[in-house]
């Protein structure tokens, strides 16, 4: 169920705001839900009830008649009443995010204006100060769209893929398209993780879980079927990321190591992680399998989520 503005609910009702003002005072309609001193949140079950109204005055039936008639429409609203305010306040936020996720990785942090924010997603500054008190807060947590943008457009074709180590070359290619879309968000969502804030440091945590999550579960099935060492499979997950992350930071640097280099450097790190879970030795005989797949992606260069384009 959507959650409404008055303008909204004029638009999507067809029907002017001094009627519906009128309709809630006769009863008519339920009263909207306070989301502030002048601003109100309306739902779909006001739609569904204008437009029976509608359509019962249009056949002819007066004001009682109508009133008897969408009663037990009310009834029902009443009984199942949503909290739509926090509805609205969750979907605001998410369209702020989706927002401003786009204007960063196209502008930049410091291009990025919170003004032009408020403009793409039409709501008041006090609103948007409501969720997010300073910029430096809302880029953070949009490191978590990034990698939401970034897991839908890589995760689902690995869902087939049989070889980890080749979703593990994909997963590292998805690393790279999120330094690309905002090479200074993932050092400052990590330091922001710690911080005090449990809103933002939950956001930067579900973010993280999601970039482990694919790992994490293939050493799982690596240790189902060998055995593996007598270590947490997640945090081996995260040490791996952890690894990949101080090697692309190494790389920018200077033009010493490239891409190629991170790529095939972490590979070699799995490939020795997952002979020590099946209990081999063959990590470097290995890696020569998957140049092919790791040059094509480096020609082609990082990956943009659709998301994130214009």
């Amino acid at each position: 169920m959507r959650a409404l503005t008055i303008t909204e609910l004029e638009t999507a009702a067809d029907t002017p705001r001094s009627t519906i003002y009128y309709y809630v005072r006769e009863g008519l309609l339920p009263a909207a839900q306070k989301a502030a001193a002048s601003r109100a949140i309306y739902s779909d079950v006001h739609v569904e009830l204008l437009k029976e109204i509608r359509r019962l005055k249009g056949s002819g039936a007066d004001l009682e008649t109508v009133r008897t008639s969408i009663a037990p429409l009310l009834e029902r609203q009443a009984a199942a009443e949503p909290d739509l305010v926090a509805r609205r306040a969750a979907e605001t936020r998410g369209a702020i995010l989706q927002t401003a996720a786009r204007q960063f990785a196209r502008r930049g942090y410091k291009r990025t204006r919170i003004a032009d924010i408020i403009r793409e997603v039409g709501i008041a500054p006090p609103v948007f100060y409501t969720h997010f008190v300073t910029k430096r807060q809302l880029f953070v947590e949009s490191f978590n769209v990034f990698v939401h943008w970034m897991s839908g457009l890589i995760e689902p074709p690995l869902a087939d893929e049989p070889d980890p180590a080749v979703r593990l070359i994909w997963r590292m290619y998805a690393y790279w398209g999120l330094q690309r879309l905002s090479p200074d968000l993932l050092g400052l969502a990590m330091a922001e993780g710690l911080q005090e804030d449990a809103e933002t440091r939950a956001a930067v945590q579900e973010a993280l879980r999601i970039i482990a999550a694919g790992p994490t579960a293939d050493l799982r099935e690596l240790r189902r079927e060998g055995g593996g060492p007598p270590i947490p499979d997640e945090l081996m997950a995260y040490s791996l990321f952890g690894a990949t992350e101080q090697a692309s930071m190494r790389a920018t640097w200077d033009g010493d190591f490239d891409q190629r280099d991170v790529m095939f450097t972490h590979l070699f790190l799995y490939l020795a992680v997952e002979a020590a879970y099946r209990g081999t030795n063959d990590a470097s005989a290995r890696l020569e399998e998957y140049r092919d797949l790791v040059d094509r992606l480096i020609s082609e260069g990082p990956p943009v989520p659709r998301d994130a384009l214009p």
